[in-house]
C-alpha cells in the first residue's frame, strides 16, 4: 500500500502540516469507535440485540480491509488532501446515520466509515512518516487514543447515540483545508498486492487489546466514562513513552516486559474491574501498537507489505466484538489478551532468535535497508 523509500522523495518537509496528521487520525477513529458507546443506547431504543450492535461495531475493521486495493488510485489527488476529503466524507456519513433507523442501513454505514477510516489513517500515517518527526510519529499512531477519548466525551455530554452521530457534522469543514495540502507523494504507486503472513500475525497479535477494549464501554456500563478518559488520556503519552524506551533499552526489552504488563493488567483488570488495572492494561495494551511497524522492519519484512498486511489483519477488529461477548465476557477477554500476550512473546523471541534485532531505532523504520 505504501512504499515508505523515504531517501527518494523530493518533497520539504515543510510542505506538510505537522498537525494534519494527528488530527485526521484522531477523528477518523472518533467516528469508527464512538459506536462502542452507543451499544446499549442501540439496544434499548432501536431494540436490535447485543449480536447485532457487535456487529454494527465491529464490521468498519471489514470496510478497512477495501484500503490496500483503492489507496494507490484515491490518493492521487494529494494524500493530505485524501485524509482530510475522508474526515468530511465520514462526517457526512455519520449524520445520516443519526436518522437511520434500520439494521441494514446502519450496516451499510458503518461499513463505508471502515472504508473511510482506512484511507484517512492510511494517508495520516504516510504524511506523518515523511516529517521524520519522531513525536508526530507517536501522536498520530496515539490518534486511537484521542479519538476514542473524543467519543466518550461527547457521548457523556449528549447522551445519545443519535446526537453524537448528528454532531459529528462539525468535522465536514475538514475539506475546505485541503486547498493547501494537495501534494501527490511520490511514494504512492500502481496497485500490487503484497501480503507477509509475519507481519499479518504480528498486527493480529498485537492489536488484540485495542479490539478487546471495543467491548468495555458496554461491559463496564456508566462507569465506563470514567475508565475511558482516565484510561486513554494516560494512553496518549504511552505512544510516546515505548519508542523511547526501545531507544534506551532496546526494542527487544521494551516489547517482552510491554507485553508482561498487557497480560497481567489485563487479566486482572477483567477479574476485578478495577479501574487502576484498567489504565495501566489500556496504556500498554495501546502503546506496544506503536512497536509493531518498527518489529516488522526488524525481521527484514519488505516495507511494501507492511500496510496491507496490517489492514488485512483488521478482520479481527470484527470478530472480537462479536464473539468475545458469547458467553462470559470476562473470562473470554482474559483468554483472549493473555493467549495474543503469550503467543507474540514467543513469535518475537522466535524471530528475533533467527535474525536478530539489529540496529533498533525509529529511524531505520523510515529508510531503506
Amino acid at each position: 500500500m505504501l512504499n515508505l523509500h523515504v531517501n527518494n522523495l523530493n518533497i520539504s518537509k515543510s510542505e506538510f502540516n505537522k498537525i494534519l496528521p494527528i488530527f485526521s487520525y484522531s477523528i477518523a477513529t472518533f467516528f469508527l469507535m464512538d459506536f462502542a458507546f452507543f451499544i446499549d443506547d442501540i439496544v434499548t431504543t432501536l431494540h436490535f440485540s447485543y449480536t447485532e450492535s457487535f456487529i454494527l461495531l465491529g464490521i468498519p475493521f471489514i470496510g478497512r480491509m477495501v484500503t490496500p486495493f483503492i489507496y494507490s488510485y484515491a490518493g492521487k489527488i494529494g494524500v493530505p488532501r485524501l485524509a482530510l476529503l475522508s474526515i468530511t466524507v465520514m462526517a457526512l456519513i455519520s449524520f445520516g446515520m443519526g436518522y437511520e433507523t434500520s439494521f441494514p442501513e446502519l450496516f451499510a454505514s458503518r461499513f463505508m466509515i471502515g472504508v473511510f477510516f482506512g484511507l484517512a489513517t492510511s494517508a495520516s500515517i504516510e504524511v506523518s512518516s515523511i516529517t521524520r518527526d519522531q513525536k508526530i510519529i507517536g501522536l498520530t499512531m496515539g490518534g486511537w487514543a484521542i479519538g476514542w477519548l473524543l467519543g466518550a466525551i461527547f457521548f457523556m455530554i449528549l447522551g445519545s447515540w443519535e446526537l453524537v452521530s448528528i454532531a459529528g457534522i462539525i468535522f465536514a469543514p475538514a475539506l475546505l483545508f485541503s486547498r493547501k495540502h494537495n501534494i501527490i507523494s511520490p511514494m504512492l504507486r500502481k496497485f500490487h498486492f503484497d501480503f507477509s503472513m509475519k507481519v499479518f500475525i504480528i498486527f493480529l497479535l498485537g492489536f488484540t487489546p485495542a479490539y478487546v477494549l471495543e467491548i468495555v464501554p458496554s461491559y463496564l456500563g456508566p462507569s465506563s466514562f470514567i475508565e475511558s478518559i482516565s484510561a486513554y488520556s494516560v494512553a496518549v503519552f504511552a505512544y510516546l513513552l515505548l519508542p523511547a524506551m526501545m531507544i534506551r533499552f532496546s526494542l527487544k526489552k521494551t516489547v517482552f516486559s510491554s507485553l508482561i504488563i498487557v497480560g497481567v493488567s489485563g487479566i486482572l483488570f477483567f477479574s476485578t474491574l478495577n479501574i487502576a488495572f484498567a489504565i495501566i492494561f489500556t496504556m500498554f495494551g495501546l502503546g506496544v501498537n506503536s512497536l509493531l511497524p518498527i518489529i516488522s522492519r526488524n525481521l527484514n519484512v519488505d516495507p511494501d507489505k507492511i500496510g496491507p498486511s496490517m489492514n488485512f489483519s483488521a478482520v479481527a477488529g470484527f470478530i472480537f466484538p462479536v464473539f468475545l461477548t458469547l458467553g462470559n465476557e470476562a473470562l473470554n477477554a482474559a483468554i483472549a489478551i493473555f493467549i495474543a500476550s503469550v503467543f507474540l512473546f514467543i513469535f518475537v523471541a522466535v524471530e528475533f532468535g533467527k535474525h536478530g534485532p539489529g540496529n533498533l531505532s525509529l529511524k531505520k523504520l523510515f529508510s531503506n535497508q
